[in-house]
C-alpha cells in the first residue's frame, strides 16, 4: 500500500513526539560558532562577531605572538519550572583565532559590544610617506665633475 508523503504531518508528529518523550525535554547537538565578518582598508583591520545573547562577561579577547583570539560561550539559561523545550538556537562555547600581519598597531585595538555584535578595531600602522630626495654634493664653481676627474 502506498500512502502520500505529508512532510507538515511528518514535522509535527515529530515535534508531538519530542515534547512529549520520556524526559519531557529536547536539546539542540549543534556547537555555538558565531558569524564573522573581517575588513579591511588603508587604515585598520575590523572584526565583527554575531553575538546576541552572549553577555560581555562571556567573553574573552586575548592577543598572543600576532594571534588574535576571541573566546566566548552562549548559555541556555532555563527558568526552573518543569517545561518541555524544542531548542532552535545554538548553545554552547566557542573559539576562533586569527593570524594578524605585523603591520597592525596592536596596542591600539579596541573592542565594544552593543545590540549582540562584537566588533574589534586595530588600527595600520602609518607607513613612512613616499618623499623626494634632493642629491647634494655639488660644487660650488658649477663644475660638474666626479672627484678625481678633470674638466674639459
Amino acid at each position: 500500500m502506498l500512502s502520500v508523503w505529508d512532510p507538515v504531518r511528518l514535522f509535527d508528529r515529530m515535534v508531538d513526539d519530542v515534547m512529549h518523550a520520556s524526559l519531557g525535554t529536547a536539546t539542540n547537538a549543534r556547537s555555538y560558532a558565531p558569524e564573522v565578518d573581517v575588513r579591511s582598508n588603508g587604515d585598520r583591520v575590523l572584526f565583527s562577531f554575531d553575538v546576541p545573547g552572549v553577555k560581555k562577561d562571556d567573553l574573552d579577547i586575548t592577543l598572543e605572538n600576532g594571534v588574535l583570539t576571541v573566546k566566548g560561550s552562549r548559555k541556555f539559561e532555563p527558568t526552573g519550572a518543569k517545561e518541555q523545550l524544542l531548542l532552535g538556537r545554538s548553545y554552547g562555547t566557542f573559539s576562533r583565532s586569527f593570524s594578524l600581519s605585523e603591520h597592525l598597531d596592536e596596542e591600539k585595538l579596541s573592542a565594544s559590544l552593543v545590540d549582540g555584535v562584537l566588533t574589534i578595531e586595530i588600527p595600520k600602522q602609518q607607513k613612512a610617506q613616499p618623499r623626494r630626495i634632493t642629491i647634494g654634493g655639488e660644487r660650488s664653481n658649477g663644475e660638474g665633475h666626479l672627484p678625481g676627474t678633470k674638466g674639459a
